[in-house]
């Protein structure tokens, strides 16, 4: 399974894919795919938090914290990308 680059979401190769109906599931698959990604990522980070502050490891403790923060930014450009295309999508339909 290929993935493509997404980049950011105002590019002119990003839009034209978006817009156009044959490449947009597999857009939104992609996206959710990595959306969920980071979101386990994120879970992950912030269980560790608990288990390294419950363990007495500060600085364990302080790098989860960042892998959730970096993980939860990530994601809600991926969850961002998702929505936007799920409302082209919906207009196109209606």
């Amino acid at each position: 399974m290929t993935l493509k680059e997404f980049g950011e979401l105002n590019t002119e190769r990003f839009l034209h894919d978006a817009f156009d109906e044959g490449c947009q599931q597999t857009l939104i698959r992609a996206a959710r795919f990595r959306r969920n990604v980071y979101l386990v990522l994120f879970l992950v980070g912030f269980v560790c938090i608990f288990i390294a502050g419950l363990s007495g490891l500060l600085l364990l403790s302080i790098l989860s914290l960042f892998l959730s923060t970096l993980s939860l930014v990530v994601m809600t450009k991926y969850d961002t990308q998702v929505f936007f295309l799920t409302i082209i999508k919906n207009k196109g339909k209606s």
